[in-house]
């Protein structure tokens, strides 16, 4: 009897669900419309850009070719982010309500390689969109002469970031079971990456822009925009000051890099315990409580460089606007940005809690399999066990890292003669904790 064919994960190309969404989503007629279309998009913005940068005689010819990046990679974003982001979340949900979802679990696939398959099989039109619009990107960059360490990081992070979303897209799709509310979700979340998340960061949550590719853009628009331009921003980047993580001195780039890999290899993870059990947690209980301290220590490290320059706060922000004004932070101001570190805390504890705790049907089944294999207790680290070891962790966790916020913040330089008692940390550790076995209690009720 023939052994069945097991597809690796890697081998792409191979991937019966990756060959499949190319049979169907690269058919000439759909694809040359959508070819047709991105093409004249893509070369209206590159011609309309350098043609006005010239004919004003504004620009010399190779700073009107750089000055047409900006555009197509906005467009390039809107077909990777928004459009495959969509489509991804989509035609999960589509999948699964078909049933299309139980038959490909039976194929002698592992999980990593289904995953594989559906995240780049779904959005495969996409990805030749974005394709056919790189010739323009290439001459500007060619003609402009836009050195290599400007546009190689961009890039890269467009793909990573366009790889984060999709599996965001995915997961979205795969965990939720309305079509409809997953499309809207996996959007949402791509679009307040790039409207709310800024914001945010000026309260002292740096760490949330790092999953878009605007530090990076940031980075290389000194040397793709005009000179004029390019001198005022980099004017502007040495006002502004840079995030270091712990003050290490790591580019953007690898710093969004490592912070989108963090994200990346968790939704891989989750995708593959769904694939492997369909009423699997989203995350085992190591991993979570990991994933939660290492979020936390992302914060802490692009906030506390921040807090004795008094970038921390949004006041000074302000204050530079108004030359030759004294500016002092508001002890106001530095409870506030104490108290939203509170909240974000709690909402991830609060999210992380609800992929770790079970159901009770999950318990019921979990119990049913120890009686009948003799045994008198759950594994500490199956799905099936209660998660209050965990969440106790996380909590402790996230009330030593809100302490350790707030001392830095009130002892610093600008409050002279405050302190932050170690019994603030006993209260935020009985909020935290009375937040987190409260909800992780009705949960697993």
């Amino acid at each position: 009897m023939n052994k069945p064919v097991v597809h690796s994960a890697w081998n792409i190309w191979s991937n019966p669900i990756f060959r499949r969404y190319c049979q169907s989503r690269l058919r000439p007629q759909g694809l040359g419309i959508a070819l047709l279309i991105t093409l004249l998009i893509a070369g209206f913005l590159f011609f309309m850009t350098r043609s006005w940068g010239m004919s004003r005689e504004m620009l010399t010819p190779g700073e009107a070719e750089r000055v047409a990046i900006i555009p197509l990679l906005a467009f390039q974003a809107l077909i990777l982010f928004v459009m495959g982001t969509a489509l991804v979340s989509g035609g999960m949900t589509a999948e699964k309500d078909e049933g299309v979802i139980d038959y490909q679990r039976l194929i002698p696939m592992t999980p990593l390689a289904k995953v594989t398959g559906y995240l780049f099989g779904l959005p495969i039109r996409e990805h030749v969109m974005f394709l056919a619009t790189l010739p323009f990107t290439i001459r500007a960059i060619w003609v402009g002469g836009v050195p290599v360490s400007s546009w190689l990081p961009l890039y890269g992070i467009l793909l990573t970031s366009a790889l984060t979303y999709h599996l965001t897209g995915l997961l979205t799709g795969t965990a939720i079971k309305n079509r409809r509310w997953s499309f809207l979700v996996s959007i949402a979340i791509v679009t307040c990456l790039y409207t709310i998340v800024p914001f945010m960061a000026k309260f002292g949550l740096v760490f949330f822009k790092y999953l878009t590719i605007r530090p990076v853009l940031d980075e290389s628009l000194p040397r793709i925009l005009p000179k004029t331009a390019g001198a005022a921003m980099e004017t502007l980047q040495r006002i502004v000051p840079e995030v270091k993580f712990f003050n290490l001195n790591f580019p953007e780039w690898a710093f969004t890099l490592f912070c989108q890999g963090g994200l990346i290899l968790t939704f891989l993870i989750m995708l593959c315990r769904r694939w492997k059990k369909q009423d699997s947690l989203l995350l085992g209980k190591i991993w979570a409580t990991g994933f939660f301290i290492w979020i936390q220590t992302l914060l802490l490290g692009n906030a506390l460089p921040l807090v004795d320059p008094g970038d921390l706060f949004p006041s000074r922000g302000f204050s530079r606007l108004i030359p030759g004004r004294e500016w002092n932070p508001d002890p106001g101001e530095a409870v506030a940005l104490c108290g939203i570190y509170g909240v974000v805390t709690l909402l991830i504890l609060a999210v992380i809690i609800m992929m770790i705790t079970p159901s009770s049907d999950i318990q019921i089944r979990g119990w049913r399999r120890v009686r009948k294999e003799g045994g008198k207790s759950l594994p500490l680290f199956s799905d099936a066990a209660t998660a209050f070891p965990w969440v106790l962790v996380m909590a402790l966790a996230g009330a030593t890292g809100w302490y350790i916020f707030t001392h830095e913040l009130i002892e610093s330089r600008w409050f002279p003669g405050h302190t932050v008692p170690m019994s603030v940390l006993g209260i935020f550790t009985l909020v935290v904790v009375s937040h987190a076995v409260a909800f992780h209690a009705l949960l697993e009720a």
